[in-house]
């Protein structure tokens, strides 16, 4: 049987290598201070892998570490304003 599961699975990898893993981990972490992950279609030419969006408004990513850096930055700016409101 030729599902897309079966040609895209990644269980021959050690866990802390597998992308889906690791892009699920970090959509639930995105998720978790209101913006959503998305997973670009790689066969689309010119489309970036990620992309981040909330309130209609997209930013693309190049990479999972680009996903990473954008939701430590989010976080940070968000601890700097918590910070000030009090």
């Amino acid at each position: 049987m030729n599902t897309p599961d079966a040609v895209h699975n990644d269980l021959d990898l050690p866990t802390g290598q597998r992308e889906r893993k690791a892009y699920t981990t970090l959509a639930a972490q995105f998720a978790l201070i209101g913006i959503e992950l998305i997973n670009g279609d790689p066969e689309v030419i010119g489309q970036t892998p990620y992309y981040a969006t909330r309130y209609g408004l997209w930013k693309p990513l190049e990479s999972l570490d680009a996903a990473r850096d954008y939701l430590a930055k989010r976080i940070k700016a968000g601890r700097e304003q918590e910070l000030q409101a009090q």
